[in-house]
């Protein structure tokens, strides 16, 4: 996945760049601490994983599979160092796995397989729904704007620090939620809803031709806010009242069935089958424009919701766990 010194690296390219520091061994070279967040944007560690196991593979392997945990949050002012286990190399199958690593323990994992191209004769796929093509949709900077226009948002120092701050952050991914502007009341007030949200995702700027390489960043795609599909039903967000305390991704797949390029327009679609334990459990379909399922996804991950003040008539001596909506 080399490219011509003269061509300037996108951010995504600069997201998901590695140091070769011994054989199977790949340190990360910038990591993304998203406002807020426990710790380092989990689809980076897993894209930059993909990128090291891709790195030992012949070029005649495509990935088409991988499964991962989220062990221990990533912590961005050190690297993370990748260490990849060169498992099977077959004439039609080939797989690796990888171990993530910061001061001397294993934070993440994954195992990914790799397949030479092949022709079917089976072939079927679940259709794109119809939506609201992109260019008819705000993007994510317009949406905070508007959200930080509110009264009740920009006379709220925490919520407008917060909105401000993340309109500051370089993200290397356009993002186009289906729902459009949406109101910034429902950020404090959210009305319940079917467990679903389309997405329109790509890369900013342009790639290199490197197939490789897109499924790296769609790796990285792939974990944006597929675990908060699982709390639409509850009518819950991180400023509502009960709201959200905790999300965490615990495990992570990712299925790619067909070649296509990150930096043109691709639809996510989310929904969440389940919520109970204290984990939600959410799936995803990824197509092109032209309407070609090309992957597949799920994840569950620590889904945590309370109050922020106890409510009245609730008495946290009589009911310990009134204040913890069940998820």
């Amino acid at each position: 996945m080399t490219q011509p010194e003269s061509r300037l690296k996108t951010l995504i390219e600069q997201a998901l760049d590695l140091e070769e520091i011994d054989e199977n061994v790949y340190r990360s070279k910038e990591l993304w601490l998203p406002y807020g967040a426990r710790g380092v944007f989990g689809g980076q560690v897993v894209g930059l994983a993909l990128s090291a196991a891709t790195r030992t593979v012949d070029p005649k392997y495509h990935v088409h599979s991988l499964h991962c945990y989220f062990l221990l949050p990533g912590d961005n002012s050190i690297p993370i160092v990748y260490r990849v286990a060169r498992v099977r190399d077959g004439k039609t199958y080939a797989t690796r796995t990888v171990t993530a690593q910061q001061r001397g323990k294993v934070i993440f994992t994954l195992m990914c397989s790799f397949q030479v191209a092949e022709n079917s004769t089976l072939v079927h796929q679940v259709p794109m729904p119809d939506v609201i093509p992109p260019e008819e949709l705000p993007s994510t900077q317009e949406k905070l704007a508007h959200i930080l226009k509110h009264p009740k948002v920009s006379k709220n120092a925490k919520f407008s620090k917060h909105f401000q701050m993340r309109m500051q952050e370089p993200l290397p991914i356009e993002i186009r939620d289906c729902q459009g502007l949406g109101r910034a009341r429902d950020l404090v007030y959210p009305p319940k809803s079917e467990p679903k949200q389309y997405m329109w995702m790509k890369a900013i700027g342009t790639l290199p031709d490197d197939m490789a390489f897109h499924n790296c960043v769609a790796a990285y795609c792939s974990d944006h806010y597929l675990l908060m599909t699982s709390v639409l039903s509850h009518g819950l967000t991180w400023y509502s009242n009960p709201g959200v305390s905790m999300m965490a991704s615990l495990d992570h797949s990712v299925w790619f069935h067909a070649p296509f390029r990150a930096d043109e327009w691709l639809l996510y679609e989310m929904e969440s089958t389940r919520t109970v334990g204290g984990r939600g459990l959410c799936f995803g379909r990824i197509y092109t424009r032209d309407g070609r399922l090309v992957i597949s996804t799920a994840q569950e991950g620590v889904v945590r919701a309370e109050y922020k003040d106890v409510p009245k008539g609730v008495s946290k001596k009589d009911d310990k766990d009134a204040t913890k909506p069940k998820l």
